[in-house]
């Protein structure tokens, strides 16, 4: 009969058949006390030998990873007002008695909302987002703040995409 020893190496009882943690020969003792320092077998590797049990230490938590904030693009365009996203629409119109500077700022923003049209979905934690918020609220088409309040809101489930 095979004798089989958990994780740690404490004797966990004999088994039927041998598997990854078995082996052929018997502990000297076959207690399995969990009593912090009764004496019970452990397997080194290569022999059993008596030692004070000692329980595991609690496997460590895995830290906690924060859920993805990632919102559809259709979500993320009703994360603005009526009137925020007219003022962008507005902004990204090229006027040719503009200067080649303000033409180039719409021409910029218009590429933006290409680039949100063509994805699959926005990622709220992208440095590109973050600016692309952030210099709506520097060109004072988003009030100030609400770049913030854009970006930093909870994802709700109906968000997602």
């Amino acid at each position: 009969m095979p004798f089989e020893f958990d994780l740690y190496g404490w004797f966990a009882g004999g088994v039927a058949a041998a598997g990854l943690r078995t082996v052929p020969g018997a502990p000297p003792s076959q207690s399995t006390t969990t009593t912090e320092g009764e004496p019970r077998a452990n397997w080194t590797g290569s022999a059993w030998v008596m030692r004070p049990y000692v329980a595991p230490l609690p496997e460590p938590e895995a830290p906690a990873v924060a859920a993805p904030r990632v919102v559809s693009v259709l979500r993320f365009r009703r994360r603005f007002t009526p009137e925020e996203k007219a003022a962008i629409e507005w902004a990204a119109v090229d006027r040719p008695e503009q200067p080649e500077a303000a033409r180039m700022q719409a021409a910029a923003l218009r590429a933006t909302l290409a680039d949100q049209a063509a994805a699959q979905f926005i990622d709220l934690e992208d440095l590109a987002t973050a600016q692309g918020v952030q210099v709506l609220e520097s060109l004072g088409i988003l009030d100030p703040g609400r770049a913030l309040q854009i970006l930093s809101s909870p994802v709700n489930q109906s968000e997602l995409p």
